[in-house]
């Protein structure tokens, strides 16, 4: 669970929610300045199932022991590397190319994002279950990109899709988690423009209003992108235990949250 405050309490967004909306840009991305890698489907469908592994986890909530709710930062490793298992196999199922992005999405979370938010750990030093995962996904990924048999093309193409998956994966936390809540700015690092594109260009993201925040430089279709995603809000309260968090989500009821990325200046 994605949980921001906000001022009338918690509000909840599920991470099978945040991954409709990271589709969502999926489909909106790309214009003269920004290209869509080929082949494309296949980027679409990992940013609309790189957190399926969450549903079943979040049929039944926790709390932390002093009353807060869980949410997706305060896991422990081991629950992470279960949840990004289930994903990576869902993925796998769809086609090798989505498998291959999203098993790299799981296994980078814990590396920075493969360098994208800075210098990549030591994989040493990484807790048994994250340091097992990325082995494991290690050997997956060599053998998809044997398998789709397109020598180092794949290598080139998986680099640059993934790095597309980390921007929207961080625009809908920036719009549903800490950023806008916050008022605070970010950066979307490294993010293609064509392909092959290593240095990539880093996005701006700023603020505008309660709901919309600016990009610069603009990597969308159309002038202005709708980002809608559903949300609870329940009680900013500590909470009793499992049960109390679940009658509070179940007592409140689904809303969408109607966010909009602009460019920046407009």
């Amino acid at each position: 669970m994605i949980i921001a405050r906000v001022p009338e309490g918690l509000r909840v967004v599920l991470q099978t929610d945040h991954q409709d909306q990271c589709r969502l840009m999926a489909d909106e991305w790309g214009n003269a300045d920004f290209a869509r890698p080929h082949p494309w489907a296949p980027v679409v469908r990992a940013a609309g199932c790189h957190d399926e592994g969450w549903r079943e986890w979040e049929a039944t909530p926790r709390v932390l022991p002093a009353g807060e709710p869980q949410g997706f930062a305060q896991m422990e490793p081991e629950q992470h590397a279960a949840i990004h298992r289930r994903s990576i196999a869902t993925a796998m199922s769809l086609d090798p190319r989505t498998g291959l992005l999203v098993s790299m999405h799981g296994a980078g979370l814990s590396l920075r994002r493969l360098g994208l938010d800075g210098r990549m750990p030591h994989v040493a030093d990484r807790p048994d279950p994250i340091r097992d995962l990325i082995h494991d996904q290690a050997v997956l990924q060599r053998r998809v990109r044997a398998g789709v048999g397109e020598g180092t093309a794949i290598a080139g193409w998986s680099w640059d899709c993934y790095r597309l998956l980390q921007a929207w994966d961080l625009l809908s936390l920036y719009l549903t988690w800490r950023g806008l809540v916050g008022g605070d700015s970010w950066t979307l690092r490294r993010v293609p423009r064509s392909i092959g594109d290593e240095a990539g260009v880093d996005l701006a993201v700023t603020p505008v209003d309660d709901m919309t925040c600016a990009l610069d430089p603009w990597p969308f279709r159309r002038a202005r992108i709708e980002a809608p995603v559903r949300g609870r809000i329940i009680p900013d309260r500590p909470y009793d235990d499992h049960d109390a968090l679940r009658a509070a989500l179940e007592d409140a009821p689904w809303r969408v949250v109607e966010h909009r990325v602009v460019p920046f200046g407009s």
